[in-house]
């Protein structure tokens, strides 16, 4: 049993250095690599020039062609015969980033093609997730044999009922998807999902948008194979979809292997340029561009994760995520711009029912038994939210951690809607998988995933939950830790001007994400010259330290609770990594603290908290 009373200490592990190989040593030197980036390469083993340039520069030459991918060509060729027929099309999109990005990349797509595809995305509070049966009769054909093209993003993958229904009321069914496949065939018409047992593309890792952009391919080589494009009627360039591509892989938190590599990096170039206009709002709103609306500098994945990802999201936790979608197909930026700024003020607004959520879940937290394999809470929450609480707790707890908010349905009956997240080492989808039968529906994957529960077997599904996941770990709580790339001190990266060099050098090594972590560095000698509470309820910390004679800038956020250690500790260990911060259209680069381990400071020595 774990154990909640006693918050687990984060262990801090150095992953095994690798010292640089020969050609690593000559790229070096030929492109004035910083030290530690020379570091960072050979220690994730890019220590042959091929694979050094295939990281550093990822080539759209060298993706897998559309035709690996199961029931491609089936998919494709429905789809293209109704281009053909001129028939109508409906995408049905989840409301999450990489379902609308997937929805907007499929409109643009077939506009492209000359057909006004139409789109849904169903609301998270009334409809829930994936496809919805009423909601579907509403769109159907007038007639069955007027048969419309459903095309479903990001979702459909384990709604074989609603499938049928929807083959029933007049639609043709092609589901793209990227989670788990259940046991079992589904009907619908075609699948393209790098999941399926039968599929043989070379990775399962794409995000629903990726699959959406390689069935786009297919439809592309389809089409031009029938003899569709000529003079008048070009060929769409693919490539434009590929900021969409960027937003929605990053958002979903997919690895970032070979494939998704290529596609992100691209991508991220692409929204350097700023040609969507949707896109482009969002980094002004963001902050990400100067007065003259230039970029301040280049497009992070932490710039797509925490600044434009969240805003596309809180679309659908509060509001209508067809809002997201129709500023990523904005015409122009008259248009884009109050779209973006509505979005922007959803998200401030999430922040703030967010932060009520959790501290209500902690009180919840604290009145539970003390040992229990995972966390599971349920009160009056919003649920756009509860997923966002659920992370939190983990990270708070190192717990599996399930949040539920309650309504009634039509019934009057009492049902749970929850949001999962868990911890390496358990896999929540398998876990709910042995409990199915006490849920109304489930679906994701290892480390997220959400259901729903009735009122009546909600203890049932606690117990049956609590008893799955100590299975998984049985040989106790699974340990809390820090990885910590290489021990570099803050004057080996800070050092006169290196500052900039490395973030620069940094932006080589992007995008980062699961499969390629942003690193981390520790430094067991930080000199601290000023600490100060900041943020509205002092829960961030304001940071300098004594670098190469001059004072170095730093934050660390959430950290507010170390403030007395540091106040007799001006010598602690720090895991950090560098910060980009923009103010006033000027970039410079910071020190963003992650951890800190106080050391034992001499007796008597100076505080240096500043009020």
């Amino acid at each position: 049993m774990f154990d909640r009373e006693k918050k687990p200490q984060v262990e801090w592990r150095l992953i095994p250095q690798a010292a640089p190989s020969q050609e690593l040593q000559q790229l070096a030197k030929k492109r004035n690599l910083h030290p530690v980036i020379v570091k960072l390469l050979a220690q994730r083993g890019l220590q042959d020039l091929a694979r050094i340039e295939e990281f550093l520069e990822p080539r759209l030459a060298d993706l897998p062609h559309p035709q690996e991918m199961g029931g491609m060509r089936e998919a494709a060729a429905l789809a293209g015969q109704a281009v053909l027929a001129g028939a109508p099309i409906l995408i049905w999109g989840d409301y999450d980033v990489d379902g609308t990005t997937g929805t907007a990349l499929f409109v643009s797509f077939f506009q492209e093609l000359g057909i006004q595809a139409t789109y849904i995305i169903p609301n998270r509070i009334t409809h829930g997730y994936g496809l919805h049966i009423d909601l579907l009769r509403s769109l159907a054909p007038s007639k069955p044999e007027q048969k419309t093209l459903l095309i479903t993003v990001d979702c459909g993958i384990s709604a074989s009922e609603e499938i049928i229904a929807a083959q029933k009321m007049g639609f043709q069914v092609i589901v793209t998807d990227h989670h788990e496949a259940p046991e079992g065939s589904s009907t619908a018409d075609a699948i393209v999902n790098p999941k399926q047992s039968a599929c043989t593309f070379p990775t399962e890792e794409l995000a629903g948008v990726g699959v959406a952009f390689y069935l786009a391919c297919g439809i592309r080589q389809h089409l031009r194979e029938k003899g569709y494009f000529n003079e008048k009627r070009l060929e769409p360039d693919v490539r434009k979809l590929l900021d969409l591509v960027a937003l929605g892989t990053i958002a979903d938190m997919v690895p970032l292997g070979k494939v998704n590599r290529i596609l992100v990096k691209e991508g991220m170039q692409r929204i350097e340029q700023q040609k969507r206009h949707g896109i482009n709002a969002m980094l002004a709103v963001g902050g990400l561009l100067t007065s003259q609306k230039n970029l301040i500098s280049a497009v992070s994945s932490e710039d797509i994760g925490f600044v434009l990802a969240p805003m596309i999201n809180a679309a659908g936790r509060l509001a209508d995520a067809g809002l997201a979608v129709q500023l990523l197909l904005s015409q122009n930026l008259d248009e884009a711009m109050p779209l973006a700024q509505k979005l922007l003020s959803l998200n401030n607004s999430r922040k703030k029912i967010g932060q009520d959520v959790y501290l209500r879940a902690l009180i919840l937290q604290n009145e539970k038994s003390a040992k229990s394999n995972c966390l599971i809470l349920n009160g009056d929450f919003h649920h756009g939210v509860i997923g966002i609480v659920a992370s939190r707790l983990v990270e708070a707890f190192h717990l599996p951690t399930i949040v539920f908010g309650q309504e009634k349905d039509l019934q009057g009956k009492v049902v749970f809607k929850g949001s999962g997240r868990s911890v390496p080492g358990v896999n929540l989808h398998a876990a709910l998988e042995k409990c199915a039968e006490t849920m109304i529906r489930y679906g994701g994957h290892a480390m997220a995933a959400g259901m729903s529960v009735s009122g009546e077997l909600f203890d049932l599904f606690c117990a049956r939950m609590n008893e799955e996941i100590g299975k998984q770990v049985q040989d106790g709580h699974p340990v809390a830790t820090l990885t910590i790339d290489i021990e570099a001190e803050i004057d080996e990266i800070f050092f006169p001007g290196g500052g900039k060099q490395f973030g620069e050098q940094l932006q080589l090594l992007e995008p980062f994400g699961p499969g390629n972590r942003s690193p981390v560095f520790s430094a067991r000698r930080a000199r601290l010259v000023e600490v100060k509470p900041i943020g509205v309820d002092k829960t961030h910390l304001k940071v300098s330290f004594q670098c190469n004679g001059a004072v170095q800038k730093g934050v660390g956020f959430g950290l507010g609770s170390y403030l007395s250690d540091l106040s007799r500790d001006n010598n602690p260990a720090i895991a950090y990594s560098p910060m980009a911060n923009r103010y006033r259209d000027i970039l410079s680069w910071e020190v963003r603290v992650i951890a800190i381990q106080p050391q034992q400071a001499p007796e008597g020595q100076q505080e240096i908290i500043s009020n």
